[in-house]
């Protein structure tokens, strides 16, 4: 089943759909057996993906704690760099862009490109500091 039909589009803003959808119709290209002049850049638009998902989150992340411990230095940071108050996602588009981007990560381990297989390894450690619960379970059944 498609992950993105299982979530609400009222929860995803409109640019995080237009990701997903294009992940959706991306989809069949990771297939393993499928190798073409398009492997390549999809790999790295993959790992890219992944890390500036990655890259998102732990800003987020460290904006909250920064602000909770040193109210005063994130108001001055905030004043500087107005647009780090728009880079919170939403825990549902957060879970969205992983239930998209995990199964994609998983069949680029397969790929006949080492490179592209190369990406789904990286991508899989950045979706897992994300997420380590959901990232972590299919990569040890994967290890297995």
């Amino acid at each position: 089943p498609d992950k993105m039909h299982d979530v609400s589009s009222d929860n995803i803003s409109e640019g995080s759909l237009e990701i997903l959808r294009f992940l959706s119709f991306v989809k069949p290209y990771f297939n393993p057996s499928n190798i073409g002049t398009w492997t390549f850049p999809l790999g790295a638009f993959l790992h890219y993906l992944s890390y500036e998902l990655c890259h998102r989150v732990g800003n987020t992340a460290g904006l909250k704690t920064l602000k909770n411990d040193h109210p005063n230095i994130a108001h001055q940071l905030l004043k500087d760099e107005p647009y780090l108050q728009c880079m919170d996602l939403p825990g549902t588009e957060i879970v969205a862009f992983l239930d998209s981007l995990l199964p994609l990560a998983q069949q680029a381990l397969y790929s006949k490109n080492g490179n592209v297989s190369h990406a789904g390894e990286t991508s899989l450690l950045y979706l897992t500091q994300i997420d380590p619960a959901r990232a972590s379970s299919p990569l040890i059944d994967f290890s297995l």
